[in-house]
């Protein structure tokens, strides 16, 4: 299929660059999911101040780049989009999806922390151990908020994307937003019982591809084309194969700042990952690599919680002397420069021109 037999947006788009009307869009990015917490919170105005007050802590954990919403803004833009109103709806129930799932990611990796700040677990943390609850019972009500915050999101997503007010969009925005979901929890699960594993048995491209790729950049791409009334199964393969290949590139960026990275710039401990154990590629070739001395060096930090700087600085630099960090470097452009090519060959061309944009932009973050 080539580029040229793509459709075009309309010209009620006025000539206007992508770029800038997902800009304009964008420009009030907090309030698409905030509209969706005020349906919330009259639909629970009946439950009583302890909903409330979860609701509330939930609100506040918002924050981020909104880089997904803005992706599917782009994808509905693109595609040609017209009805703000439709793409509000969709674009706030992907933040929302994009929550809930890191609320229980949190609970899963006892963070207490998000964007610089407690997030729900930690709030709740502190508002009980404040109120005089002890140290094991604020614990268990703040990892339990954290799951049911996630929960609440989630189907307000979900129940969002079924009253788009679009004919026929409905049911396959939220069947595409389920499977979705599916997919994640499966990575997740993986990425969680890998952290047992020895790192040669580990396959973390696998896991980002369904951990991170599903509803980091295929589900935006996905809900932004369906909500535009996109209907044509080569055109929506193509987004799945560019929301693979971007979605993988993400992840293993985000593992290159995880080790790599200034806390200062990217708000993450370059602690967190190691002490977690997180079976990444970088730990994977690297420990497939190194001598029996630096193999045990690598296995004496990883996974344990009392690691601290001078074994993450060993770490890195066992995983730049043995090539460990170039090759996953590579590996990033590889997927990016699939992404780029899937987009060209199938996508309009503003649209396959701003996603090659943001190809660029993710092989910035790790170089």
């Amino acid at each position: 299929m080539s580029r040229a037999a793509a459709p075009a947006p309309p010209s009620a788009r006025h000539d206007r660059r992508l770029g800038d009307l997902v800009d304009d869009f964008m420009a009030d990015a907090p309030e698409l999911a905030a509209e969706l917490w005020d349906e919330l919170e009259q639909r629970s105005s009946g439950s009583g101040p302890a909903v409330s007050s979860l609701i509330q802590a939930a609100r506040s954990a918002d924050g981020g780049k909104y880089v997904r919403p803005r992706l599917v803004a782009a994808s509905y833009f693109g595609l040609g989009g017209l009805d703000t109103a439709v793409l509000r709806r969709v674009a706030g129930a992907q933040q929302l999806l994009h929550l809930g799932l890191c609320l229980h990611d949190d609970v899963i990796d006892g963070d207490r922390v998000r964007h610089g700040r407690p997030n729900v677990i930690g709030a709740v943390e502190q508002s009980m151990r404040a109120a005089g609850v002890g140290a094991a019972a604020a614990v268990r009500q703040g990892e339990a908020a954290g799951i049911l915050a996630g929960d609440l999101a989630l189907n307000a997503a979900l129940l969002a994307l079924l009253s788009v007010p679009a004919s026929g969009a409905p049911v396959r925005l939220a069947t595409a937003a389920l499977a979705a979901i599916e997919r994640t929890i499966q990575g997740e699960l993986l990425d969680v019982r890998s952290e047992t594993l020895a790192p040669a048995q580990s396959d973390p491209v696998h896991v980002a591809a369904l951990k991170t790729a599903p509803y980091s950049v295929t589900l935006p791409l996905t809900l932004g084309a369906i909500a535009a009334g996109a209907h044509d199964p080569d055109l929506l393969d193509a987004l799945e194969q560019v929301g693979s290949s971007f979605g993988i590139a993400y992840q293993l960026c985000d593992d290159d700042l995880g080790l790599f990275g200034s806390t200062a710039v990217t708000g993450k401990s370059t602690l967190s990952d190691l002490r977690d154990g997180k079976r990444t590629e970088h730990i994977r070739i690297a420990h497939e690599r190194a001598s029996g001395v630096d193999r045990a060096v690598i296995d004496g930090a990883l996974g344990r919680p009392t690691a601290n700087e001078g074994d993450a600085e060993r770490v890195r630099q066992i995983v730049t002397a043995t090539g460990a960090r170039a090759a996953v470097l590579e590996l990033i452009d590889s997927h990016l420069d699939h992404g780029i090519r899937a987009a060209a060959e199938a996508l309009p061309p503003a649209l396959a021109d701003h996603l090659a944009l943001l190809a660029r932009t993710m092989r910035g973050r790790a170089h």
